[in-house]
């Protein structure tokens, strides 16, 4: 796996979408800081609407069903951006089983298994 202070490239899509600066691990998640390009744009209304609805169900335990559908819908749709980090300097691509960005922070869990499965 990639160290603590690597520099990729997210790509979504097959898209690269911005910079993702490692900061560390914890339990099978990574997270780190992120710098979106232009391309980026085509997801931001995603993962905006992610981050509000997680920080809604942060803020009532008595968030609605219908809230807790979008939410796993907005999951699914991040899912499914088959999202990918790649880290140049170790020549590296990471296949990323599940992604957060909720402003510039970023996490990330990678799919188990040989890269670029």
């Amino acid at each position: 796996m990639h160290p603590t202070s690597a520099t990729g490239r997210l790509f979504l899509k097959n898209m690269d979408v911005g910079e993702v600066r490692s900061r560390g691990q914890a339990d099978s998640w990574w997270f780190g800081d992120f710098e979106p390009t232009q391309a980026f744009s085509e997801f931001a209304t995603l993962f905006g609407s992610w981050s509000l609805l997680m920080h809604a169900e942060e803020d009532d335990a008595r968030v609605s069903e219908a809230a807790r559908d979008e939410l796993r819908e907005a999951e699914a749709a991040i899912d499914a951006l088959r999202a990918r980090i790649y880290f140049p300097e170790r020549d590296e691509w990471i296949d990323v089983a599940q992604l957060n960005i909720d402003g510039k922070m970023i996490e990330w869990k990678a799919i188990e298994g040989p890269p670029g499965t």
